[in-house]
């Protein structure tokens, strides 16, 4: 979704900096060392200014603003908000918000980070530390480690749950394999507390549309083993209706559900269909360093689409043309399938989408939709801009006219374009113009055909 920065924070919003207990210096070793490799340099950096300020802010005369921590930071609010995005979603910060203030006022309460007991347990955040530092260095890591909480009833709780700011990657995008039993070892354990999970983000109606209830009962389904279930399904990427054929399995061979036997039913189906793979971390939108208004805000009608087109998802295109409800699965799974073979970016997705969407009556053909991508992948296209140039060329190529249906005919339908390209005007081509660039266009069809 769209995050308008300068609507979420001001340079002279107020903060005030607490911590969820006591921080100690062991902590920053656990940051360091484990915590560091999944959110990166600048959420790492930022939540040990924001210790360092809160030591210190008892002494500060003056009230602190977020200008004086994007001073020290040396980032704009945006990339702040970036950053601290990231530190919510990993459970490392909560962040709320004073009812009614003008400027407003935020509450950062840091959090500690898990013991490294607890983290190497953790059934989510160890397989992405697994994937990310190969099987030598996370059992190095993993030998290595063999306060008065704030009155916060006037604040509105904005922190952004896990599954709202990562993403898993799918088996197929990795690199990396790894044996079946390493799988198996790194998921071997799931205490479902830490992270925070948004609770609609799995459709458990469709799961059940897919069990038998004499095999598996309604009371079987505890708030615990329902927690597992989103977890384990947001970590593998795993459909509700699939989930509920292993749900069904797990049942079947244990004549119970539990936390450790749904976690094992799972990673074990994981290894066989991915051949060890181990799912991977990944930021939603396109990445930042593609991104043209990552620094700078837009000012053209044209500007502000790519900008949207940069911070949405392909998802988000999808529901938006669903009119905010929930993308059809076959939809959802040619997306996944495009973005898989043709390597697009989020952003160049995007566009792709909404281009075909808005010019084949909101139909989203699967024809059209490999018929473009493949040609934008043999471009090489990696930015929005670039897919915007390129969809404005497809639009401003001259098409052939219809036969002429006689007197009183109704007149050629126009196609529907997106917003952003019906601010653009089409240039005017002569006839030796047209033909010059059709002559281009087969030249380079060509190429293919050979």
């Amino acid at each position: 979704m769209k995050h308008m920065h300068w609507k979420e924070l001001l340079p002279v919003d107020t903060l005030q900096i607490e911590a969820c207990g006591i921080l100690h210096e062991y902590d920053r070793n656990v940051l360091t060392l484990l915590y560091q490799p999944l959110i990166g340099a600048g959420a790492y950096s930022l939540y040990m200014t924001m210790w360092s300020a809160h030591e210190q802010q008892d002494s500060l005369v003056t009230k602190m603003t977020h200008h004086h921590l994007v001073l020290m930071m040396r980032w704009d609010t945006k990339k702040l908000l970036e950053e601290r995005r990231k530190l919510e979603g990993i459970g490392l910060l909560k962040t709320f918000l004073k009812k009614g203030e003008d400027p407003r006022h935020f509450t950062y309460e840091l959090q500690p980070p898990l013991t490294p007991d607890r983290f190497f347990n953790d059934g989510v955040l160890n397989i992405y530390l697994f994937n990310r530092l190969g099987r030598n260095r996370y059992h190095d890591l993993k030998n290595y480690f063999s306060v008065e909480k704030p009155d916060l009833t006037e604040y509105k709780d904005m922190t952004a749950s896990f599954n709202e700011v990562y993403d898993s990657l799918h088996p197929s995008e990795m690199t990396a394999g790894y044996e079946e039993e390493d799988v198996r070892e790194v998921a071997s354990r799931n205490d479902n507390k830490g992270l925070v999970f948004t609770s609609s983000a799995f459709d458990f109606d469709v799961m059940k549309q897919h069990i038998s209830d004499m095999i598996v009962t309604e009371t079987m389904f505890t708030d615990s083993v329902k927690k597992t279930i989103e977890r384990l399904a947001f970590v593998y990427k795993i459909e509700p209706y699939e989930m509920g054929r292993i749900v069904e399995q797990a049942a079947i061979h244990h004549d119970e559900l539990s936390d450790d036997l749904l976690r094992k039913e799972v990673s074990s189906w994981f290894a066989l269909e991915n051949r060890g793979k181990v799912p991977a971390l990944q930021y939603r939108r396109q990445p930042a360093a593609l991104q043209e208004f990552h620094t700078r805000e837009p000012v053209t009608e044209e500007e502000k689409a790519a900008q949207r087109y940069e911070q949405m998802t392909p998802y988000d295109i999808l529901q938006r043309a669903a009119e905010g409800g929930k993308p059809s699965e076959a939809d959802m799974k040619l997306v996944e399938r495009i973005m898989d073979e043709q390597k697009l970016t989020p952003g160049v997705m995007n566009v792709l989408l909404d281009f075909i969407i808005e010019t084949q009556d909101k139909k989203l053909s699967k024809n059209y939709v490999e018929k473009f991508a493949s040609h934008w992948a043999r471009a090489r296209v990696k930015t929005v801009r670039e897919a915007m140039n390129l969809a404005l060329k497809e639009l401003q190529q001259p098409k052939k006219k219809p036969a002429s249906r006689g007197k009183g005919s109704s007149p050629t339908r126009k196609d529907k374009v997106p917003e952003w390209i019906s601010e653009q005007k089409e240039p005017d081509m002569s006839h030796e113009e047209r033909s010059e660039k059709q002559d281009q266009l087969k030249k380079m069809l060509s190429k293919y055909k050979k």
